[in-house]
């Protein structure tokens, strides 16, 4: 019993309990901030920033909208080839596998939410492809490495689809156009970056397992001085990384002229840097086509244009030729090694040699992905001007003939031409269907004039990012305002 002299204990307001544990914290973090390294400081935010992503993913995924799931995969996928493949030597998870998967269940949890209606042409050409799948895969078992096939199947024609097929019909491109515009600079900008570093360093900064380095120059002299880095960026070849740029060169514009709003100034220029960025990316592997499908891309739009424009563009075609020059001027070694006959030779040679590989196995090829080893029996072996075949296609229509035969070659070939004839009756009207129209051609131009000297079909890396942006004209092009424009055909 509590006599009137006995103390009593009351707590302190709660103000200052508040203050009291203020100060605690401060203090706590003052001694954390100068005993802990600042590594695991970093260590912590990004594992933070991790889970709270993972968080985000899966909450989307759940509710069946994957629109946040394509803006962030585009953002950081050139980057996850690097970071994010397990394991390292042969990677069995990486970051476009597990997208797709989450792509595919947020489809499925979506219900009939935002479908878009997909034209018959469009179907027809999805139809042709996935009997080219089914024909492809049928010629696994004749390949001698099955499993490398199978990756490709996957990776690189499947999985693509898949994604474009998504973005057609559930997401929405008008609602994310700003913010798709802003991921798609970004992504640019830092892919141009990380070949710039690697041209002025010479050095390959993000090697993977598969990656190779390129150089251009005398690089066979024993005191080579004129020796250029042709990079490959993050991506482990340097077909991706040019025709990735050149994609990007021809959506950036295309992404910003759609935009009903006008756009604020940073925008603007972040647009400006980017397409420069885009561009340096295309052409900084030196390849010999990228000039070429430059120049294409530009005498269509041209033909698209009126007055200052189309002055502007056929002034850029002429500055090839004085690119040439100044080239072979500061840099003879380079222009030579990239200008050698012997090369258009050697490509020549190789076309000899796929067409004794098909007229051997003119129905089903030699299997998808086996061209290589079906070269390295020796029965193969063409020359043009004393020049050897290299044993490698070097040509997208090359390698499906001579691997999945004419079963293959005609789904294939079919695919293509069904697609181009879907954005022509998209986009037979005028306005903003036009720019859709012209956009598909230069993308397409610019894909396919390098698949007929590079074999730029197979890399899976550029084939999600080149199907991710058709797919985005056409949910552009299929959600016009006037929606009888869109179907009269």
């Amino acid at each position: 019993m509590f006599t009137s002299s006995t103390p009593l204990l009351v707590a302190p307001p709660l103000p200052d309990r508040i203050k009291r544990l203020a100060l605690f914290t401060i203090a706590s973090l003052e001694v954390l901030a100068i005993c802990v390294p600042p590594i695991w400081w970093g260590t912590a935010a990004l594992s933070l920033l991790i889970v709270i992503g993972l968080v985000g993913v899966v909450m989307a995924t759940l509710q069946g909208d994957g629109d946040s799931l394509v803006l962030g995969w585009i953002l950081i996928f050139p980057l996850g080839y690097y970071y994010l493949s397990f394991p390292r030597g042969r990677a069995l998870i990486n970051l476009d596998r597990v997208f797709v998967c989450v792509l595919m269940v947020a489809a499925c949890l979506a219900g009939q939410r935002r479908l878009a209606r997909i034209p018959t042409t469009l179907r027809n050409s999805a139809v042709c492809w996935a009997m080219f799948l089914v024909c492809a895969a049928a010629t696994l078992p004749l390949a001698t490495v099955p499993i490398s096939g199978l990756r490709v199947l996957l990776d690189a024609f499947l999985f693509p689809g898949l994604v474009a097929w998504y973005v057609v019909r559930h997401f929405d491109v008008r609602k994310h156009l700003r913010i798709l515009h802003v991921v798609v600079c970004i992504m640019a900008l830092y892919v141009g970056a990380i070949g710039i570093a690697e041209v002025a360093l010479q050095r390959d900064l993000l090697a993977t397992p598969d990656s190779a380095i390129f150089l251009a120059g005398d690089y066979s002299a024993a005191q080579a001085t004129e020796i250029l880095v042709r990079p490959n960026g993050p991506f482990s070849s340097t077909n991706s990384f040019a025709l990735i740029g050149l994609v990007s060169l021809c959506l950036i514009p295309f992404l910003g002229t759609v935009q009903k709003e006008v756009m604020p100034f940073w925008q603007r220029l972040l647009q400006k840097v980017a397409v420069v960025a885009a561009l340096l990316t295309a052409i900084m592997p030196l390849f010999r086509s990228v000039f070429v499908s430059l120049g294409v891309i530009l005498l269509v739009g041209a033909h698209y244009s009126r007055g200052l424009r189309r002055l502007v563009r056929m002034v850029a075609i002429s500055s090839f030729v004085l690119l040439a020059l100044v080239v072979q001027a500061t840099l003879p070694q380079v222009f030579a090694e990239r200008s050698d006959p012997m090369n258009f030779y050697g490509r020549i040679a190789e076309q000899r040699q796929v067409l004794m590989m098909f007229l051997d196995h003119p129905l089903y090829g030699v299997g998808l992905n086996n061209f290589y080893y079906a070269a390295q029996s020796g029965r193969y072996t063409a020359y043009y001007s004393d020049v050897e075949s290299v044993d490698y296609p070097h040509n997208n229509l090359s390698a499906v003939l001579a691997e999945t035969g004419m079963l293959g070659f005609l789904p294939f070939v079919l695919s293509q031409l069904l697609l181009v004839l879907a954005f022509r009756r998209l986009c037979s009207g005028r306005g903003e269907l036009l720019v859709v129209w012209a956009t598909f051609l230069f993308i397409f131009l610019a894909y396919w004039v390098n698949g007929m000297s590079l074999e730029s079909g197979y890399f899976s890396d550029l084939n999600l990012y080149y199907m991710c942006a058709l797919a985005i004209l056409f949910k552009y092009g299929i959600t016009a305002p006037n929606p009888h424009l869109v179907f009269s055909h």
